[in-house]
């Protein structure tokens, strides 16, 4: 009977290929792997949920103080800041500076016209057809500058004062 030896530099080999393979079908993660680690994923997502529900909460508040100021109660400077910067960042998009002017023309023809204060123009994120115009105290630099002037009709003027039988002698002074 004849008895057939392997090598063993054969058994070394296919040792070697054993080990490849198994390394190819169950890869061990390493530190410097492209793969984004499982901790990292679940912090990205609690930073998100957390975001979420930052932003919910906030919608809520601004929801509350627009019933608190329909129900007829006065908000505080703090609710009316909160409401305007939620709007500002979620639905009105700023379009221009305007410089609003109010215009009286006289039945005489004669017409002043005054500054009436510096204004925001917007545009509402979701509805094409609103705008809105809301007051504030300096302008936004990378806007554009715009004019508005509002007209009103008055029935007298300085001009024609004195033909009405008004003096503008004045005879008393009131200070808004």
């Amino acid at each position: 009977m004849h008895t057939h030896s392997r090598p063993t530099d054969q058994l070394t080999d296919s040792d070697e290929d054993f080990n490849e393979l198994e390394a190819l079908l169950n890869p061990k993660p390493t530190p410097d792997s492209d793969e984004p680690d499982e901790v990292d994923e679940l912090d990205e997502l609690e930073a998100l949920l957390g975001e979420a529900m930052a932003d919910k909460k906030l919608a809520e508040n601004v929801k509350a103080s627009r019933a608190k100021a329909k129900g007829g109660f006065g908000l505080s400077a703090e609710d009316l800041e909160r409401i305007r910067k939620w709007e500002l960042a979620r639905e009105w998009q700023p379009v221009a500076n305007v410089a609003l002017f109010h215009r009286y023309t006289c039945q005489c023809g004669f017409h002043a016209t005054l500054f009436e204060g510096l204004m925001l123009e917007q545009h509402h994120r979701a509805d094409s057809h609103a705008n809105r115009w809301t007051s504030q105290e300096t302008e936004q630099p990378a806007l554009p500058s715009k004019t508005a002037i509002r007209k009103s009709t008055v029935p007298l003027c300085q001009r024609c004062a004195a033909g009405h039988g008004y003096s503008l002698v004045t005879d008393m002074v009131w200070e808004i």
